[in-house]
């Protein structure tokens, strides 16, 4: 596990991007965090990382997932208005986590059940003192997942000295 703190939506959004250059096909990431915690913003960064124009991102919460074509494809999930975390499972999200391409699934503590084993786990906290802090915390839950955040803290330690 580690957690980072960043300040303002541009540094989380580096953060991610960073993260997004790290990734393979097949990562499920789960976001975690109150409303307003920076879920989509940090989506924005994560998709720019694997070559996709940020700017086609969008809370996906109506529309329950978005798929982002690229060279990695990116599937983003919205768990947030779900009522039963079984109509997840009805999207049929296997088929997406077996795809060539990487997943991000926002409220992701709502449909834990149906996540695979080893995924990334990415907590935003926002400061209480000062909105534009957030804390941001990184768990992988099995060996590729905490490999993934090895190598990010490295990258990430790398860059900011």
């Amino acid at each position: 596990m580690w957690t980072v703190t960043v300040r303002g939506e541009a540094e989380t959004q580096r953060l991610a991007r960073l993260l997004g250059t790290l990734v393979a096909p097949g990562t499920v990431v789960s976001l975690t965090g109150p409303l307003g915690a920076g879920k989509t913003t940090f989506t924005r960064g994560f998709v720019q990382g694997l070559g996709v124009d940020p700017a086609v991102v969008s809370s996906p919460t109506f529309a329950l997932v978005h798929e982002y074509p690229g060279e990695t494809p990116v599937y983003h999930f919205d768990a947030y208005r779900l009522d039963d975390p079984r109509e997840f499972a009805e999207l049929g999200p296997d088929e997406y986590f077996d795809a060539q391409g990487v997943c991000v699934v926002e409220w992701g503590e709502r449909v834990r059940a149906y996540l695979p084993p080893d995924h990334l786990k990415v907590e935003l906290a926002p400061d209480a003192g000062d909105p534009a802090v957030r804390r941001i915390t990184f768990a992988g839950t099995g060996d590729g997942s905490q490999a993934l955040v090895a190598r990010l803290r490295a990258a990430w330690e790398g860059e900011t000295g």
